[in-house]
């Protein structure tokens, strides 16, 4: 879900028609390769690279999450972009908590 994630969040200004607010449009871009990123770099099934750890990937997909959530009350007060980042960032908090982690068998 994270390429999908980061591709709908790079291509939601237009999508959801708030190019005209420069400000969320390159919010919206850099946060949203910033996650296809780090995701090209986590060690799972669709990672390239495999150096960041899934813990880390959920952490920073969590962090993302909670930008997009409270981006709203602190940038783009009673703007469409603002409604959407709330609701991408209620969508990508919701995948990270219902995500299987996988069990470190290695403690054992």
């Amino acid at each position: 879900m994270d390429y999908v994630f980061s591709a709908l969040i790079i291509a939601s200004p237009w999508l959801f028609g708030f190019t005209n607010e420069p400000i969320n449009t390159r919010i919206a871009v850099a946060l949203g390769s910033g996650m296809a990123v780090y995701s090209f770099c986590t060690e799972y099934e669709l990672g390239v690279l495999r150096g960041l750890p899934f813990s880390a990937n959920l952490f920073l997909d969590m962090l993302i999450g909670i930008f997009l959530g409270s981006a709203f009350m602190h940038i783009s007060m009673g703007s469409r972009g603002g409604l959407v980042f709330f609701i991408l960032g209620f969508l990508v908090l919701y995948d990270v908590f219902h995500t299987n982690r996988p069990i470190d068998r290695s403690a054992s």
